[in-house]
């Protein structure tokens, strides 16, 4: 019996995103929407007509703003990260200190009520 490869079906959907990087589809996007513009005649008779050229103009610009945003909100996120980080740094010093002090001053039997489970 001879052992067949199954081939995968193709997906229906076309949509699956290219590995490309999203400001690079929309430069091609906005390349493609100028030479769409400069030849328009010759493209409408291949079926690319003004409508098309609206639909693709229109998403452009909704995938533009919607990419911007996303940008702005890492960079939000980036600088509450920054934030978060410094706060932690601080808080670790804080800790240190506080946690070095109860060693020196007080009994091991009492260091478990301060969260401490080592020995000296």
């Amino acid at each position: 019996m001879s052992e067949e490869l199954v081939q995968p079906t193709p997906s229906l959907k076309k949509r699956e995103r290219d590995p490309q990087t999203i400001a690079a589809q929309l430069g091609r996007t906005a390349e493609m929407l100028a030479g769409l513009s400069a030849h328009a005649e010759a493209m409408a008779r291949r079926g690319i007509d003004a409508a098309f050229v609206t639909r693709l103009s229109s998403t452009y610009q909704q995938s533009l703003d919607a990419h911007t945003g996303q940008l702005a909100y890492k960079a939000r996120m980036m600088e509450q990260t920054k934030e978060l980080h410094d706060h932690l740094a601080e808080l670790y010093d804080l800790y240190s200190e506080a946690r070095k002090q109860v060693k020196i001053e007080l009994p091991q039997e009492t260091w478990r009520e301060f969260g401490i489970v080592d020995q000296r």
